[in-house]
């Protein structure tokens, strides 16, 4: 993978700190362009499961690549519910995802979180 094809973003987690991620161009091309381009995105994350923890966003992204199979890190979209998602523990997802790419730094930051935790997604 050339340089031009990742893309390097940070979660700021309110009370946590900050953890670092890599989007990959080539596991989903659109939902990867359509995210960093709109970065910086924040809101209130949902936590699932004790596995996952999702932000609801404003970007519309066709299923690219879709599937249930997600591992420790994954970050990906969720075309179903307009949200991206970190995965924490390997699960099965409701419904299909876009994996988008990894968390590279601070993965166990996420385990922490709490419902409602206020995040912003950023270029880093």
């Amino acid at each position: 993978m050339s340089k031009m094809d990742v893309y390097p973003i940070k979660f700021k987690i309110d009370g946590l700190g900050e953890a670092k991620g890599e989007l990959y161009r080539v596991k989903a091309p659109h939902s990867v362009e359509n995210i960093y381009y709109a970065l910086p995105l924040g809101g209130r994350v949902r936590v699932q499961d004790n596995a996952q923890a999702y932000l609801l966003i404003d970007i519309q992204v066709k299923s690219e690549h879709p599937t249930f199979d997600v591992e420790p890190g994954d970050i990906a979209y969720w075309p179903m519910s307009k949200a991206i998602c970190v995965f924490w523990e390997k699960i099965k997802p409701y419904s299909e995802v876009n994996i988008m790419g990894k968390i590279t730094k601070n993965l166990e930051l996420f385990k922490q979180m709490k419902n409602l935790t206020r995040v912003v997604i950023e270029k880093d």
